[in-house]
């Protein structure tokens, strides 16, 4: 499953690919290669267990979890 396109008209195989290029440049560029990976390549299930494993292997090198609000700071 890739990145939903339901709210773009109707485009041709070609205008979508270039839609998604686009798409694949701008996340590049926003938050990397491998995030970009995660986000469009991936399904929800793989991109779930990925970004689960990602922060149970961060537990485990010590990085603390980030509080939602500032205001949850004990």
């Amino acid at each position: 499953m890739k990145a939903p396109t339901k709210l773009l008209p109707q485009l041709s195989r070609e205008k979508l690919a270039r839609v998604r290029e686009i798409e694949r440049d701008f996340h590049i560029r926003a938050f990397g290669e491998e995030l970009a990976r995660v986000n469009l390549s991936m399904t929800k299930e793989e991109r779930h267990r990925y970004l689960d494993w990602m922060r149970e292997t961060a537990r485990k090198h010590g990085v603390k979890p980030a509080t939602k609000f500032p205001y949850d700071q004990e």
